[in-house]
């Protein structure tokens, strides 16, 4: 340990706390002063790590993310959990989902970290009896089935108990951990054992696979979001509570309206309305009840003195957004893609829809995206063929529309015979489109130096690069993050460009992220936020905008957790 803090190597000495080893550097000294602060840091990096382990073992979301302030921390072992387990390991095994979910789609490099064995969080759900749903989750956040443990067995070979109970099952896992009195009280597949007594729920009928299905997809997430904040706060009266609670749900959510598609005769519109309509069953799965985490007190800002039909126009706006997607930013095209269909079935769900390609969800993925991590290309490809289609159309506003959200499929594509985009708009002789195509390279280019000379602070070149005709392009269009230039700016924490991108493009105060935060959502959650909130509030931002997840931009003034991770995002991206 001594030779390794001799040689100054601050990336090795951080791997050392981030394998659960900090302790072997405890009273080490070092000349070096960068060193010595590190050194000096290592018992509390070890403390935040012990308590993202901790929570990840209790259950608690909230204790997760406040020790989560540097990214790292989402893969780190601790002493705490055995076999060199990370965080996300020990939240399957102990069947914490919403924590499952929230460290495999912000930090999605925890599943392809492994335990002493070689084994990745999709190892361990492979053993649960749970009905594969941690291991169905992860799969759909993108963990990799194919990957090899020490054993040179794949998170697959563990779903056939009956071969694998030799080698590793969900109970022995519990035992490594000192849990084994556990098992019987997480999610199971197995019905109450006859030896042991069955109290009055357990006694009520089974449900059915329909009728079951029915409750899960109606019931579950509001019931579960009630019952968790009953144990939180206690009241006195918990059945009172719940009803209180739904009934604050009923008055505040907006109404779920289907996508309308166009009926016919011909066997493609039927069967494009039923694709539609199991798509978006399977989209409320996951919907959220969209409703405002704050309330009168929490709001640190006076709410806007506008008129009442302001309000209300602003609110239909934003419910539309809501109902296209779910809390995570997931379109019904994202649960489509993400199975196989006939072909021309999504193709024409997305014309007759009129669905939004280019929006991302909380993991930077468009649909397209979302098709290929499910070994979907199929699906991708009727994508890239509905694009082609409009070249073909030959609405140059379309296209714009695309390089304004930052879709990335635009150049790239060719039609069924292998001529380019940029030929088949040629073929048809959409001369405007074809002048368009051939200039977007070099604005998605001078796009992203925008943002690079943002995050460098480079002023300078920021006043040169937005000096053009064209300026308000370049500030209002967004890179893969969803973010613009003015999102950076605010993240970045700098008044004068903050000031100076504002003064020339106000209409990017409007322009939301992937989860339909504005740049007021972001100022509130960093330091400058009494400064930046300032100069946007005074140029027109809105305080009473809501995102994916009904919070409007005070909400991050409490919980800055979100935003600190963007910002270390951006930090990671200079």
């Amino acid at each position: 340990m001594q030779q390794i803090v001799e040689s100054g190597d601050l990336e090795q000495l951080a791997e050392i706390v981030l394998n659960g080893e900090g302790s072997r550097l405890l009273g080490q000294k070092s000349k070096d002063p960068d060193i010595q602060a590190f050194l000096n840091n290592v018992p509390s990096y070890m403390e935040k790590i012990h308590r993202v382990h901790d929570a990840a073992r209790d259950g608690s979301l909230l204790a997760l993310q406040q020790a989560l302030d540097r990214r790292k921390f989402a893969i780190a072992k601790d002493d705490i959990s055995p076999n060199g387990s990370t965080p996300l390991h020990v939240a399957v095994l102990f069947g914490h989902t919403d924590i499952v979910r929230y460290l495999a789609s912000r930090f999605p490099e925890t599943m392809a970290v492994t335990d002493n064995d070689g084994r990745t969080p999709l190892h361990y759900a492979a053993t649960i009896k749970d009905n594969g749903h941690f291991y169905n989750m992860l799969m759909q956040l993108g963990a990799n089935p194919k990957e090899l443990d020490k054993l040179g067995h794949t998170a697959e070979f563990y779903l056939d108990m009956d071969k694998s109970k030799d080698i590793l099952t969900y109970t022995e896992l519990l035992n490594v951990f000192g849990a084994e009195e556990l098992e019987n009280q997480l999610l199971s597949d197995q019905g109450p054992k006859a030896s042991q007594p069955m109290s009055n729920l357990q006694a009520n009928p089974i449900f059915k696979t329909e009728q079951g299905k029915y409750l899960a997809d109606s019931l579950a997430e509001p019931l579960i979001k009630a019952l968790t904040e009953i144990a939180q706060k206690r009241p006195k009266d918990p059945v009172a509570y719940l009803s209180g609670y739904l009934q604050q749900i009923v008055g505040e959510r907006k109404p779920i309206t289907e996508v309308q598609v166009h009926s016919g005769s011909n066997n493609s519109s039927t069967s494009t309305a039923k694709l539609a309509n199991s798509t978006r069953s399977n989209s409320n799965n996951s919907r959220g009840a969209f409703t405002s985490n704050n309330n009168a007190n929490t709001d640190i800002i006076e709410l806007d003195d506008e008129s009442a039909e302001q309000q209300e126009a602003e609110d239909t706006l934003t419910s539309q957004h809501m109902e296209e997607r779910d809390e995570h930013g997931q379109s019904m095209l994202h649960f489509a893609c993400a199975r196989s269909h006939r072909r021309g079935q999504l193709f024409t769900l997305i014309e007759e829809s009129r669905i939004d390609i280019t929006y991302r969800d909380e993991l930077y993925r468009t649909a397209r995206d979302v098709a290929l991590q499910a070994n979907q290309p199929n699906n991708a490809a009727e994508i890239d063929r509905y694009v082609v289609a409009q070249a073909i159309i030959g609405n140059v506003e379309t296209f714009e529309q695309l390089a304004l959200q930052g879709y990335d499929h635009i150049l790239d594509l060719e039609d069924d015979k292998g001529k380019s985009i940029v030929d088949v708009a040629l073929s048809r002789h959409n001369d405007d489109l074809v002048s368009f195509l051939g200039k977007l390279r070099t604005l998605e280019e001078t796009r992203e130096e925008l943002h690079q000379m943002i995050r460098d602070n480079n002023m300078e070149k920021v006043k040169e690069l937005t000096s053009i005709t064209n300026a308000k392009w370049f500030i209002k269009t967004k890179n893969y993050y969803g973010r613009t230039a003015l999102h950076i700016a605010v993240l970045k924490e700098s008044e004068e460009m903050v000031q100076h991108l504002v003064k020339l493009c106000p209409e990017a105060l409007k322009i939301t992220d992937n989860l339909e935060r504005t740049v007021l959502h972001y100022a509130m959650g960093t330091n400058s936020l009494e400064s930046v909130s300032r100069i946007l509030i005074q140029n027109g931002a809105k305080r009473t905008a809501k995102d994916l997840k009904g919070r409007q931009p005070s909400y991050y003034f409490i919980n800055k957790a979100d935003i600190l991770r963007l910002q270390e995002e951006e930090e990671e991206s200079r």
